[in-house]
């Protein structure tokens, strides 16, 4: 007997799913599901128990349906974003800055990732996560080592792979490059300069605005728009570069914008993307003023050299202004690019790195979608997967950190370069290009970025490059789910590597979810205080109820605001069914396996399995849609409503020894004869299927119910076998469900309460329904509250199909004073509706309010159309008095 109070803490630790998990079916169809491998940096986040727990559904619902399932694990090396934080907390614990060797360095973090990996792999079974925990793999692991060298050696062997000298993003902190998609543009406070660069043959000046004034010793020349009648006589002559004796031409560029600032560009090109194209096509000289750093260098004035960029700007404004030479300073809003992991101003420098050009790599990825053998789920987000790749720009992939795969290239005495998979391989290379029989190389120092290997992720789980009999079998037959902030990050990587090395797409389909924010539709992020850990949810409420809840708001691509008052709802929810088994337990309901399900009599058993045969379809239905939103409503729905609301209350009398209701000769009651077992062995299989579709999404509860039924072995509903026609059954128990509805509406609306027994009388209009209202007489009085007796007095009439009930109210009633008092509450009900569905037809609400006051108007809608529509069948029974 299951314990009376339900508390998921005493049984969710005693279940693991790892053996469950890591069961193959060779013989069936083969499904595998991509974990987004975290990064080993901490702990999982609700965005994380988000995307895994879809992911667990989809893996636990394909089990069910007879699938070899492979859901596979692993971890991302995460390389910059590691590396900072094991810096970190070495500097913070006495370690000085650079005193580091590369050895050193990366000693430590690979004792951190073993901690912080366990410590995830903790978390995740404590949610629940089914993956195959027995083939965990790791972005740095010795075969995905090898499976890298051997892309890079044969991108670089194809001619898409290349080192060259170009402007980068550089990240001053990291001191490292960044690619364009490490880059956030973040609006601040900034000032525009107003500055006189002085003509070399005249006292005259031309004013040039700019928001970075120390830049200005890399100058190469001044730009204005032809067209700009103001600037016209400057160009082609020269003007004195302040605070130095260089000279520089004034060019005429449509770069130049007349409305902008002064309308005349200092022109920059070691320092500014914009400018290095323009100096490109004017043969600029190129001056570096910066290091690596963030410091200006040697090509500056002595007295600024190994200045900070920032401290340089404070000191050329000071000095312009004592030389006369600035003209104003404006206040404006500008946009600066800041490095995603730093959250430090970048800076554009040029310099040698490896790139990718990703052109043909993308036209394979754009058509492999275009031609649908990868779908998006919802599929507009196609949109922003295709408008990245169709203006991808060459991918920066070499880092100047050390925790990573460096990049597997030799440098010869002369700076020779030589890619190979292996050092060996690069000193075959060597003795073969020198001529000689030893070779003094040197490897590349960088690291490669990230998403290199995390782009390789499809294949290199299964075993690439060896041609192993898991990537025959799984790969392209996979499913990704992620969110929409790393479409171009991840998932358009994946598609391009994947299909340039398999010549095939990786996955079939692609799930977005959206993010979870907080009650104010806030991003979650540790500075602002809001984030909320999954664990200590799982601890207060259950890991159920939060997977249970992030399905029954998960609808495809829409964000959802998360608070703990959702979550309880999602516990009240299980905590409904928990009841229901310990209900069936303690009146003898025990599971069957030789129920005849199509044998069934009893109309009431026969409605309750047509109901919960239509929420297993629907909830199949939604499951292959991936709307698990829906497949929890559906699921809700019939446990709450038509098992809980009205089959439990039907069955309660008839479960009784005796017969409830009217007991003068019981002339119709069917409560002497009903087929307790029908009722019994309906009970105990409607039950058991609510567990079986339950499991997908809150797994615990759903082995310790089902085990609790004498059910050890999980599998989906079955419910083709159910041919027999239940038709007539079920007819009747909807009308009783009406009957009953009516009466209660109408004492409701007259303010009786429902549990006060009113007197009732049938009229009979068709004696076949005459017939079927006593034959369910001790039902209908239970639920509706009436004594189907002899009454007196003013009755009030329950019209319905074939009869009419007339039901008792006491004393004399003022009929139109009622009618009255009603119909002006219809009108206030309409008011409030009206109020509603504006405030739903608001963008400005629907983006402020949370999903929980969201739903909570939409539900209040279509609760008032209910009463509304209640109210004027109670009015227009008053009608005929």
């Amino acid at each position: 007997m299951l314990e009376k109070n339900f508390n998921p803490e005493s049984f969710e630790r005693n279940f693991s799913f790892e053996i469950e998990a890591s069961l193959r079916e060779p013989n069936a169809k083969p499904f595998m599901i991509l974990l987004p491998p975290p990064n080993v940096t901490g702990s999982l986040h609700l965005g994380h128990t988000l995307c895994y727990t879809i992911q667990d559904i989809i893996a636990r619902y394909k089990r069910l349906k007879g699938y070899d399932v492979l859901f596979q694990p692993g971890f991302d090396h995460a390389g910059i974003v590691t590396q900072l934080l094991v810096e970190k907390h070495l500097y913070e614990n006495g370690v000085e800055k650079g005193t580091l060797t590369r050895e050193s360095l990366l000693k430590e973090i690979w004792f951190y990732k073993e901690n912080s990996s366990n410590a995830i792999l903790n978390q995740m079974k404590i949610l629940g996560i089914s993956c195959d925990f027995s083939r965990i793999r790791f972005t740095m692991d010795e075969d995905a080592k090898k499976a890298v060298h051997k892309l890079f050696v044969m991108l670089f062997k194809d001619g898409i792979l290349y080192r060259g000298r170009r402007m980068v993003n550089w990240d001053p902190l990291i001191r490292s490059a960044v690619s364009d998609l490490e880059v956030v543009e973040k609006e601040v406070d900034g000032r525009l300069w107003h500055i006189k660069y002085m003509l070399a043959d005249s006292s005259d000046f031309i004013t040039v605005a700019t928001t970075r004034p120390e830049t200005l010793f890399g100058d190469s020349a001044v730009a204005v728009n032809p067209d700009d009648q103001r600037y016209r006589r400057f160009i082609g002559k020269e003007v004195i570069l302040p605070l130095t004796n260089r000279k520089i031409p004034v060019i005429a560029d449509k770069y130049a914008d007349p409305e902008k600032g002064s309308g005349a560009v200092k022109i920059t090109p070691a320092h500014d993307f914009n400018d290095y194209e323009i100096g490109m096509k004017n043969k600029l000289p190129i001056v570096n003023i910066m290091d690596f750093n963030g410091e200006l260098n040697e090509n500056v004035p002595e007295l600024f050299q190994k200045m900070d960029r920032f401290e340089a700007r404070k000191k050329v404004v000071e000095l312009l202004e004592k030389k006369e030479l600035l003209v104003k300073v404006e206040n404006i809003k500008q946009k600066i690019p800041f490095g995603d992991r730093s959250d430090v101003p970048l800076e554009p420098i040029i310099t040698h790195q490896w790139f990718i050009n990703c052109e043909r790599l993308a036209s394979l990825a754009i058509k492999a979608v275009a031609d649908g053998k990868t779908k998006f789920i919802p599929k507009h987000w196609e949109n922003l997967y295709f408008e990245w790749l169709k203006n991808v720009r060459p991918w920066c992939i070499s880092r100047q950190i050390w925790w990573g795969h460096r990049i597997p290239a030799w440098y010869g005495p002369d700076g020779q370069v030589f890619v190979a998979e292996n050092f060996e391989e690069a000193m075959g290379q060597a003795i073969k290009f020198y001529g000689k029989n030893r070779v003094e190389l040197t490897q590349d120092g960088d690291v490669l970025d990230t998403w290199f290997s995390s782009g390789m992720w499809p294949f290199i789980t299964l075993g690439w490059p060896q041609n192993t009999d898991d990537l025959k079998r799984f790969y392209s037959k996979m499913i990704v789910v992620t969110g929409f902030d790393i479409i171009f990050f991840w998932i358009a990587r994946m598609m391009m590597m994947s299909v340039y090395c398999m010549d095939d797409v990786p996955f079939s389909e692609v799930y977005i979810h959206g993010l979870i924010r907080d009650i104010k539709g806030q991003k979650m992020s540790k500075s602002k205080k809001n984030v909320i850990n999954p664990i200590d949810l799982c601890k207060k409420y259950g890991a159920d109820a939060l997977r249970y809840t992030l399905a029954s708001m998960s609808s495809p691509g829409r964000d959802i605001k998360m608070t703990d008052h959702l979550v309880e709802k999602g516990r009240n929810f299980l905590t409904k069914l928990w009841n229901v088994v310990r209900f069936a337990q303690m009146k003898g309901c025990i599971y069957n396996r030789e129920f005849d399900i199509n044998a069934v009599s009893h109309p009431v058993a026969q409605w309750i399995i047509h109901k919960v045969k239509q929420m297993v379809l629907d909830v199949e239905n939604s499951m292959e849609n991936y709307r698990f939103d829906e497949a929890a409503n559906h699921l809700y729905q019939c446990l709450w409503g038509s098992f809980c609301d009205w089959y439990l209350e039907f069955i309660k009398p008839i479960l009784q020894q005796s017969p409830a209701g009217f007991t003068d000769n019981n002339r119709y009651s069917l409560s002497h004869t009903l087929l307790k077992k029908d009722i019994r062995d309906a009970t105990a299989w409607a039950i058991l299927q609510f567990i079986k579709v339950l499991y997908p999404i809150a797994p615990f509860i759903a082995k310790k119910l089902s085990g609790e039924m004498g059910v050890l072995e999980m599998s989906w509903p079955d419910v083709s076998n159910i041919n027999a026609d239940f038709s007539d059954g079920v007819g009747e128990i909807e009308f009783v469900k009406t009957t009953i509805s009516s009466i209660r509406s109408l004492k409701q609306c007259l303010c009786f309460s429902v549990k006060e027994k009113l007197g009732a009388r049938i009229e009979s209009v068709n004696p076949a329904v005459e017939d079927l209202l006593f034959k369910y007489a001790d039902i209908i009085q239970n639920m509706a509250g009436v004594s189907l007796d002899n009454i007196s007095g003013q009755t009030v009439p329950v019209v319905l199909d074939g009869a009419i009930i007339h039901i008792g109210v006491g004393g004399q009633m003022n009929v139109n004073e009622e009618k009255a008092r009603l119909r002006n509450e219809v009108q206030k009900l309409l008011k409030s509706k009206d109020e509603a569905i504006a405030r739903l037809s608001n963008n400005d609400f629907l983006n402020k309010a949370t999903e929980e006051v969201v739903q909570e108007h939409k539900e209040r809608v279509d609760e008032i159309a209910d009463k509304v529509q209640k109210i004027n069948y109670v009015i227009q029974s008053l009608e005929v008095i």
